[in-house]
């Protein structure tokens, strides 16, 4: 980063990873609208791509749903044809999650135009350079992930006031900050933080 830029690029940075998230989130309601579903269902519909297939248990344990909110969210998917549960051949108490085959195609068509400008985009950046990009977005999610099961505990279910929220908040913010230094401490040590 260059002398004049006190903050090594830091603000730059942080503003470029919340205007792309604003950007997947702005294409995730899209396409969940597009689809006719919820968000919740998208995101489920996107761990079950990502893995191939999973089981409730692990669908449940990815989106930070419960194991009885999976199955309405697979009950609605199945319904309308985009997600099929099918038993395991070596342990029927198993059930496996997996994409159906008219959603598998759906999803090749909508995102088509991302695989043909993906490798353009990335021709821009050395392998090292990739590298760094997929180190930062993989202790981002997993930091992302541990911040919200820490703020979870916050969460009011009665709909607190702003008043009362802003207690909740402070509340989180002290917590969080030992959590933080602790993350600190791991990633100067070249560790991913785990709890």
């Amino acid at each position: 980063m260059s002398s004049d830029d006190p903050w090594g690029g830091a603000f730059r940075l942080k503003e470029a990873v919340r205007a792309n998230q604003t950007a997947n989130d702005v294409w995730d309601d899209c396409l969940t609208r597009f689809l006719g579903v919820n968000r919740t269902d998208g995101r489920c519909m996107d761990i079950i791509d990502r893995h191939g297939k999973v089981t409730a248990g692990q669908l449940a344990a990815e989106s930070g749903l419960t194991t009885g909110a999976v199955t309405v969210v697979v009950d609605r998917l199945e319904a309308v044809g985009y997600v099929e549960r099918k038993r395991d051949p070596d342990d029927r108490r198993k059930v496996w999650i997996s994409i159906t085959p008219i959603m598998a195609e759906m999803t090749e068509r909508l995102f088509a135009h991302f695989q043909l400008i993906g490798p353009v985009v990335l021709e821009r950046f050395t392998p090292d350079q990739i590298a760094a990009i997929i180190e930062f977005l993989e202790v981002s999610s997993t930091i992302n992930i541990q911040h919200a099961e820490l703020l979870e505990q916050y969460v009011d279910r009665k709909g607190g006031t702003p008043q009362a929220r802003l207690v909740a908040a402070r509340l989180f913010a002290r917590a969080g900050e030992k959590q933080m230094k602790e993350r600190i401490e791991a990633l100067k040590k070249g560790r991913v933080p785990n709890d």
